[in-house]
């Protein structure tokens, strides 16, 4: 795309802060009533407010998935995979407690079955949530393989700690290419090209801040076990005071270059999806990266989780407001797609590895 092509800012949120907490705090009154049950349709409701607060050149998306979807995925995941997987892992732990070995080889084996569902389950759960995602009338959708993404992730997992680190840029994006080649608009695909060239720099000073980061944790830690030992402070008081040493520490040290990494990130990713003829672009910048989460971080603290839609809201609007595109997609030539996506929702994801962040 030429360089002379303006750049729309297509993308806005209108969501209020103050509906969003309110129906937090509804939601946290009727799953209590309810043990829990009304999260289901409690966590649509959110989406539908995130969705329904978000407009694209001038209209509005719409979120069409329903708390019954959910509450039925998540049934069938509990009692087809989760229940069996315990059930096997208590099996194993009686072969271990025998002295049979098969029990440690059943147990590794389950394990990485675990962890290999829930990338699954990921994969699944944008896919849901994009088929239930409706702009103009046409909905989204994914393809792809849900264990196809979870082996490549196995491989980004083993090829991070083996490099050090060093493979995590490249595997992310590895990861990130093969979501948006599989996202859909209708009956058209986006295509990402996206690369870690380019990236090598800032990573190199975010490693070079965690490595220095565990250095001082681990100083911080001699001190306080020495401080523990010579004045007679008990351990609670010395160990609250060693924590809040670690989270200024953490502040200082880690978060302003990881937050430079994590901007160039989104930009390159940003700036390798192309969509009918247009390219995508994101204004992510390092300060206003580290506010956002910090924000999310004392709201979903302090509040002990129950805020956490209104930290989804504002990583929404965050969204929102840094997405450009270089052009105007050539929505005529989008039509609606067959595929209605996945009949029930995410419910690996929900079982396997909590209740998701919306």
């Amino acid at each position: 795309m030429s360089s002379s092509t303006p750049l729309q800012r297509p993308f806005a949120h209108s969501g209020g802060s103050g509906a969003m907490i309110r129906l937090a705090l509804v939601n946290l009154v009727l799953s209590v009533v309810t043990l829990s049950l009304w999260r289901f349709w409690g966590k649509t409701r959110v989406r539908r407010l995130l969705w329904g607060g978000t407009s694209a050149w001038g209209d509005p998306v719409e979120y069409t998935g329903t708390g019954k979807e959910l509450f039925i995925g998540f049934l069938l995941v509990l009692f087809l995979i989760y229940l069996p997987i315990v059930g096997g892992l208590a099996w194993a732990q009686v072969l271990l407690v025998a002295g049979n070995p098969l029990g440690g080889l059943v147990m590794s084996v389950l394990y990485l079955l675990t962890v290999l569902l829930v990338a699954v389950g990921l994969y699944r759960a944008r896919r849901y949530q994009m088929s239930r995602t409706r702009w103009r009338g046409i909905r989204g959708g994914q393809t792809g393989s849900g264990w196809g993404y979870a082996l490549r992730s196995l491989v980004m997992w083993i090829a991070v700690p083996l490099s050090l680190g060093w493979a995590l840029p490249w595997g992310e994006m590895w990861l990130a290419r093969y979501r948006f080649n599989n996202t859909t608009f209708g009956d058209r695909h986006f295509t990402c090209d996206a690369s870690a060239s380019g990236l090598y720099g800032r990573f190199f000073l975010a490693w070079i801040s965690g490595l220095l980061f565990a250095l001082v944790a681990a100083f911080l830690a001699w001190g306080a076990a020495e401080v523990a030992r010579e004045s007679g402070l008990s351990e609670a008081r010395v160990g609250f005071l060693f924590t809040v040493t670690l989270a200024v520490v953490a502040v200082v040290v880690l978060a302003l270059p990881w937050a430079w990494y994590r901007a160039g990130f989104y930009r390159n990713l940003a700036a390798g999806i192309r969509f009918e003829g247009s390219r995508f672009a994101a204004d992510a910048g390092a300060w206003r990266l580290m506010r956002l989460v910090a924000g999310n971080m004392v709201i979903s603290l302090f509040s002990l989780g129950i805020l956490r839609p209104w930290a989804s809201l504002r990583t929404f609007r965050y969204g929102c407001a840094i997405i450009g595109v270089e052009g105007e997609p050539d929505f005529a030539a989008v039509h609606r797609s067959d595929d209605a996506g996945p009949k029930t929702g995410e419910g690996l994801i929900a079982v396997l590895d909590g209740a998701g962040e919306f």
